[in-house]
C-alpha cells in the first residue's frame, strides 16, 4: 500500500481508527503497561510519574471513545 491509500482509507474510516486507539490507550494505562506508562528515559520525565502518564492515557483514551461513538451518533 502507498501512502495515498492509506490516507483514502484513513479518511474513510477515522471513526474505526479512532475507537482502536481510543481502547488500546484505555487498556494500556489499566493494564500499566511499560511501553507505555513508563517516564524513565523520556525527557519530560521529571515533570510526569508513571501514576500521571496512567491517568492522562485513560482520559485520553475515553475521549478518543467519545468522539468516535458521538461521530456514528450525529
Amino acid at each position: 500500500m502507498n501512502s495515498e491509500q492509506i490516507t483514502a482509507f484513513l479518511q474513510a474510516h477515522w471513526e474505526w481508527v479512532t475507537l482502536i486507539m481510543g481502547i488500546v490507550s484505555v487498556a494500556g494505562s489499566i493494564l500499566n503497561w511499560n511501553w507505555m506508562c513508563d517516564p524513565t528515559g523520556k525527557p519530560d520525565s521529571h515533570r510526569y510519574g508513571r501514576g500521571s502518564r496512567r491517568v492522562i492515557f485513560f482520559l485520553l483514551g475515553i475521549m478518543l471513545i467519545v468522539t468516535s461513538i458521538m461521530s456514528w451518533v450525529l
